[in-house]
């Protein structure tokens, strides 16, 4: 998951939030997409850290 694409997104629902208010099914559903994109980034990261946690030390 790219960060940069996450931070796109981010900037889009601000726009939206600006042009359309808060409320707004525009900005609702942007808001809908970061937070999927956020979620599959924490996962992600989740895995990565349990993967480099359980690899057993080269000695």
């Amino acid at each position: 998951m790219s960060l940069s694409l996450i931070e796109k997104k981010r900037r889009q629902l601000i726009e939206l939030a600006q042009m359309y208010g808060f409320s707004a099914k525009e900005t609702i559903q942007c808001s809908q997409e970061l937070d999927e994109l956020l979620n599959k980034h924490l996962k992600e990261a989740v895995l990565f850290h349990k993967e480099k946690e359980d690899k057993p030390c080269a000695t």
